[in-house]
C-alpha cells in the first residue's frame, strides 16, 4: 500500500502472495500501526471461497496464509476434507462473523442480538438442540420480550453459523429453530383521547431527553421506529419544511414533511450533534436498543396496555387521526409512506368502526332525549287535569 493512498478499512489489499490478502483494523493497532487480518482466496468446484485467517498481532503472516491456502486447495482436490461441527464452539463461530462483518450496518444490532444467546457460547455448535433455543426465548419471554425480538436474534444465531460453513471452520449445518410463527397478525393499536394525552405528558416530561425527543417525533410525524434514528442534518431541508429518509422501507428515499412542533424538537438537538440529527456520546447514530428500551419505560409509566407498541403504535395513532379526520385514503398513503394503498386501509376501517359508533351514542342520546320529552309531555297533561 503507497503512502500516500488514503487509508481504507473496508478493503482487501494484495500481498505477494497470490490469493492471499489483508485488510486494516479500524480501532485496533499493532506495534503503532493499524492491525491486519490476513485473508485467503480460492476456486472450489468453480465457487468462490474466501476466508479469514487471522490477525498479524496474533502472529499470523502473509506467508503462513499462502501455506493455508495451499493446505486447503490440496485437501479438496485430494480428497481430505474438513471435520464436521464437532468442536467449533459458538463463541468462536460468532467472533469470526463480527471479524468479518465490522463494517456491516447492522453488526451493532448483531452484537446486541448476541448478548441473549451467551447461555450458548461454550457449547458446540453441533450439540446445540431446540431444548437450548428453547431455554432462550423463556428467558426472553420473562423480560417481556416481543416474540419478533426472538426471532430477530434467532435468525443471527443460524447466520453467524451458516458463516462457518461458508468459510469451512465446519463441513455443514442444519439450522435449528422454533417452532413459532414467522406471520404475524396486522394489529393497529388504537388511542382514546385520555391514552395518548397521558402518554405525550410522559414523554414531554421523561428525564432523559434524547429518547424522549426520538419518541415525540415519531408521535408528530408517524415515522417508523428506526427512520429518526438515521436522519442526518444534510437531510433536512427547512426552507420547505422536511426532512430526507434514506433507503425507507418503500426501497427508495422519501420526503417527510414536518410540523412546527416536529421543527423544534428538530432544532433543539442543534447543539448536541453533528452528522446525525439525534447522536449519541460518540458522534454516532443513537442505539436503537437504547430508544427501545426508554420508550417501553415511557409507556409503561403512561399505563398503556402491555401489548402496545411503544413506538409503532404512535405511527398507527397518526394514520387513525389523519382517517378520522376525513383525510382522503391516497394523502394519507402519502404521509407515512406506505408502499401499497391496501396498507392504508386499516385506518380508514378503524375510522368507519368509530364513525358507527360515534352514529350509535347519538341516536342513544337522541333516544334519551325523545323519552325525557315524552315523559314531560306525559307529566303536563297530567298536571293540565
Amino acid at each position: 500500500m503507497s503512502n500516500e493512498e488514503t487509508v481504507r478499512y473496508d478493503k482487501d489489499y494484495p500481498t505477494k502472495y497470490d490469493g492471499v490478502y489483508y485488510r486494516l483494523a479500524r480501532n485496533k493497532r499493532h506495534n503503532g500501526k493499524p492491525d491486519k487480518t490476513f485473508k485467503i482466496r480460492y476456486r472450489l468446484n468453480g465457487v468462490s471461497k474466501n476466508e479469514s485467517i487471522g490477525k498479524l498481532s496474533e502472529g499470523f503472516s502473509a506467508e503462513f496464509a499462502r501455506n493455508i491456502r495451499n493446505k486447503r486447495i490440496m485437501d479438496a482436490r485430494f480428497g481430505n476434507d474438513i471435520p464436521n461441527a464437532k468442536g467449533l464452539l459458538f463463541k468462536d463461530a460468532v467472533k469470526r462473523y463480527f471479524e468479518d462483518h465490522s463494517t456491516n450496518k447492522s453488526i451493532k444490532q448483531d452484537e446486541y442480538r448476541y448478548n441473549d444467546l451467551k447461555s450458548l457460547k461454550d457449547i458446540d455448535v453441533s450439540k446445540i438442540t431446540v431444548s437450548d433455543l428453547k431455554k432462550v426465548y423463556k428467558a426472553m419471554q420473562e423480560r417481556g420480550t416481543k416474540i419478533q425480538t426472538y426471532l430477530h436474534v434467532e435468525a443471527f444465531f443460524n447466520r453467524a453459523i451458516f458463516y462457518a460453513v461458508k468459510i469451512r471452520l465446519i463441513k455443514s449445518y442444519e439450522p435449528v429453530r422454533l417452532n413459532l410463527p414467522r406471520n404475524f397478525e396486522k394489529v393497529t393499536e388504537v388511542y382514546t383521547d385520555e391514552m395518548i394525552g397521558i402518554y405525550l405528558s410522559v414523554i414531554q416530561q421523561y428525564p432523559y431527553r434524547l429518547a424522549a425527543d426520538v419518541v415525540e417525533l415519531i408521535y408528530y410525524t408517524g415515522m417508523r421506529r428506526s427512520e429518526p434514528l438515521k436522519l442526518k442534518w444534510t437531510d433536512l431541508n427547512l426552507q420547505e419544511g422536511y426532512v430526507i429518509i434514506r433507503e425507507a422501507k418503500s426501497g427508495r428515499d422519501e420526503k417527510k414533511y414536518l410540523s412546527d412542533s416536529s421543527i423544534e424538537i428538530i432544532e433543539r438537538q442543534r447543539a448536541k450533534s453533528k452528522t446525525y440529527i439525534f447522536e449519541s456520546s460518540k458522534d454516532e447514530a443513537v442505539n436503537p436498543s437504547y430508544i427501545s428500551y426508554h420508550s417501553r419505560r415511557m409507556a409503561d409509566k403512561a399505563g398503556l396496555p402491555s401489548n402496545f407498541r411503544p413506538l409503532h403504535s404512535l405511527r398507527h395513532n397518526v394514520g387513525t387521526q389523519l382517517a378520522m379526520k376525513g383525510f382522503p385514503v391516497v394523502k394519507i398513503k402519502e404521509f407515512l409512506n406506505h408502499k401499497n394503498v391496501e396498507t392504508t386501509m386499516r385506518y380508514i376501517d378503524i375510522a368507519e368502526g368509530a364513525m358507527k359508533d360515534v352514529a350509535n351514542l347519538l341516536e342513544a342520546d337522541f333516544s334519551q332525549k325523545k323519552t325525557k320529552q315524552i315523559i314531560e309531555m306525559e307529566r303536563i297533561e297530567t298536571d293540565g287535569k
